[in-house]
């Protein structure tokens, strides 16, 4: 892919070891209608066949590398530093967009433009194993707590994020950080009523990746007692988590 002008969107695709999902969220952003962006893929050096799919595509690809890295973030991050267009996607491996007109009908169809927007977002697909649905974020206001909208379903102006970046003292939740730091110094968030991603839900119970992500949001908004996080977040989590568990088993098998 060559672009000669300054694209208007840019996404980043990070990966590592991911021949299993890359190839999908290749197609998910080649095939868009939509062509004023460049296409951006940041490889932490894997070798299980990630990059024979990668140079499968190389055309269609703006710039892509192969190289260890510090982590999702770090590589993230990386990306972000050379890129051209005004708004910033990550679509990860394994993320999709919605359709092949998401982003035709959001830039191109919309007045979202018009606005005086540092961060545009909408909703998400969530796929579970047998089913899929809709959700439409809660109040921007939510951020205060948690993050309410997927980062997937989400664009950030380039502008705006290359003077914050992801901090990478938050290993699994550091798009919580930023979006959570920029709706603290007064930047605006636009909401408009989209689907912009596919989102593979996950249906466990807990994890450990889960148990560490809640305790790097409560962090990010002050907190510091780990047993009040604890009892406060975590068990009613996992309560929540596996009221979910024998919802989605009992009607959706």
């Amino acid at each position: 892919m060559n672009i000669s002008k300054t694209p208007l969107l840019t996404i980043i695709t990070v990966s590592y070891n991911a021949v299993a999902t890359i190839e999908q969220t290749i197609l998910s952003v080649v095939n868009q209608y939509f062509e004023d962006y460049e296409y951006l893929i940041i490889d932490g050096g894997s070798t299980d066949g990630t990059v024979d799919i990668i140079k499968k595509y190389q055309d269609k690809i703006t710039y892509w590398v192969s190289e260890p890295d510090k982590g999702i973030y770090a590589a993230m991050n990386k990306g972000a530093a050379i890129s051209r267009g005004k708004w910033l996607c990550f679509m990860n491996s394994g993320d999709t967009f919605y359709n092949t007109s998401t982003l035709e009908d959001l830039f191109s169809k919309s007045n979202i433009l018009d606005e005086d927007c540092d961060v545009i977002y909408g909703n998400t697909n969530k796929v579970y194993r047998n089913y899929s649905k809709i959700i439409k974020p809660a109040e921007i206001g939510q951020i205060a707590n948690h993050l309410p909208f997927c980062h997937q379903s989400s664009f950030v102006s380039t502008e705006v994020f290359k003077k914050y970046n992801f901090n990478l003292q938050y290993k699994i939740v550091a798009d919580d950080h930023l979006f959570y730091s920029l709706y603290k110094d007064g930047h605006r968030f636009c909401y408009i009523d989209q689907v912009i991603s596919n989102y593979e839900a996950m249906e466990g119970v807990s994890s450990r990746k889960f148990k560490n992500a809640l305790w790097e949001n409560y962090q990010i908004r002050g907190g510091q007692s780990k047993w009040y996080w604890y009892f406060r977040h975590y068990l009613p989590f996992l309560f929540r988590n596996t009221l979910h568990l024998v919802y989605i088993t009992t009607f959706h098998e």
